[in-house]
């Protein structure tokens, strides 16, 4: 069997949603400790693919990070996901131990960020993977920066969902009605800022030729309504280009602060 990998994937800074995960993905499976794709075969001319995975080991995928839940700096940034052999006993901590190595290995940063895991309930666990600009030292954060993140719930009856309410507020904004659509959506606990004790990811499509200056401007209206109705609003550092197809805002609620001891 041989790679299904032809050749090392080259990062655009420009288009960090497709090239991002293609470099870290092609890292992950040097390191045999990805998804390891490999062509099994052939047929009407095309490339069969499947996985090369050592029982037990698991597999792992890097996917896109929204950039406005990138780190301050950060120049590449991705969700690594780990996924267990739940057919055999895996080591939850070692095998993310053997991930995060060998992504350090390759100058990457690594954080176990995110709510921790339970490897009795939880599916897979999460990596945040980056790369920072040059120059610029990776912020300090301890790996249980994120201790205090609640456990997922449901709301019922006269409860309401604070991301159901986020995407009410935006649907009033001069910028939904100058735009298409509006949506709020929920967040990988493993992008929130570390301070964070709820987060949503807004995403806006403005009309069709909108000018960068007219999206800044309705950007500028939706983080205030954010920020009047008590939370903290981040957008990508990355300025946007004079056409943009959507915008993406981080939408969160600051942790209160631990009482002293």
């Amino acid at each position: 069997m041989r790679s299904a990998w032809k050749q090392r994937p080259v990062y655009d800074r420009n288009s960090p949603s497709r090239t991002g995960p293609l470099v870290v993905n092609y890292d992950l499976d040097q390191l045999k400790v990805g998804e390891n794709r490999v062509v099994v075969g052939r047929k009407d001319g095309f490339d069969l693919h499947g996985r090369d995975i050592a029982p037990g080991d698991g597999w792992s995928r890097a996917l896109y990070a929204p950039e406005c839940t990138w780190p301050q700096g950060a120049h590449l940034c991705v969700l690594v996901e780990w996924h267990p052999d739940r057919r055999v006993s895996s080591d939850w901590a070692a095998r993310l131990e053997a991930v995060a190595s060998g992504l350090r290995s390759l100058d990457y940063v690594v954080e176990r960020a995110g709510r921790p895991v339970d490897p009795a309930h939880d599916l897979h666990a999460n990596l945040l993977v980056y790369r920072m600009e040059a120059g610029q030292p990776p912020p300090d954060r301890p790996d249980d920066a994120w201790a205090h993140v609640p456990a997922p719930r449901t709301y019922t009856g006269p409860e309401t969902n604070p991301l159901q309410q986020m995407e009410w507020w935006t649907t009033q904004t001069k910028a939904a009605r100058h735009g298409g659509c509006v949506t709020v959506r929920d967040v990988a606990s493993v992008l929130w800022p570390p301070q964070a004790d709820l987060c949503g990811l807004v995403r806006w499509w403005p009309a069709p030729g909108t000018f960068t200056a007219a999206v800044y401007d309705d950007v500028r209206e939706v983080a205030s309504v954010m920020q009047d109705a008590g939370y903290r609003v981040r957008t990508q550092e990355r300025p946007l280009p004079e056409r943009v197809e959507s915008v993406d805002l981080l939408v969160y609620h600051e942790a209160a602060p631990s009482p002293a001891a």
